[in-house]
């Protein structure tokens, strides 16, 4: 499952969101609220956490085991899908009359079609690729969408769109990795 994690230290709190959809209800146990979509759970708001080091990153393990402990003690477990993975430009085309790229983008296991509006994107080159239904750190969640007529399903993405502070990494257009096939498809933080 695909899930955004914000550890909010001014109400020192973690915001879990599981899906966009509105809030019908919600259950209070203990220091954790449930927000519900009539019987879908969409959300958690965990209270009382006390995080004084964090600094919030996209899909931060520390984060993650707090989130499942705390969880744990109302018999919920979320398993943590890869939101931002090691993928690889294979082929891409200029779209007509667009500054765009329509990209075959190979992400370990297929290949998907992404439209791309960097301009260093080239064939050959690693990346990192959201993937649908991916949360961005604004809390926006990818969906499959149409761009210039053609279908995308991921976002190649910038260390800028990521919020990633790394001096090794180029700070203009999508990132550049320096990585090998062997990582296709891996988490986009075991390289970081």
């Amino acid at each position: 499952m695909k899930i955004f994690l914000n550890y909010v230290k001014n109400f020192s709190c973690i915001i879990v969101t599981l899906s966009d959809s509105v809030v019908s209800k919600t259950e209070n146990e203990d220091n954790i609220s449930l927000l519900y979509n009539e019987k879908e759970l969409v959300g958690i708001n965990i209270f009382n956490v006390n995080l004084d080091d964090y600094q919030n990153k996209l899909e931060d393990k520390n984060l993650i085991n707090v989130v499942n402990n705390e969880l744990e003690k109302i018999n919920i477990k979320l398993t943590f899908e890869n939101q931002f993975i090691i993928a690889k430009v294979g082929r891409l085309e200029s779209i007509p009359n667009t500054h765009l790229s329509l990209c075959k983008v190979d992400n370990g296991s297929e290949w998907l079609q992404v439209v791309c509006g960097a301009k260093n994107v080239r064939e050959g080159m690693f990346v990192a690729l959201a993937t649908v239904g991916s949360w961005l750190p604004n809390g926006i969640q990818l969906k499959k969408s149409q761009i210039a007529g053609f279908d995308s399903y991921g976002m190649l993405c910038s260390k800028k769109e990521l919020n990633i502070k790394n001096d090794n990494i180029n700070d203009i257009g999508i990132m550049d990795l320096n990585t090998s096939e062997s990582m296709l498809g891996e988490s986009l933080w075991k390289i970081l």
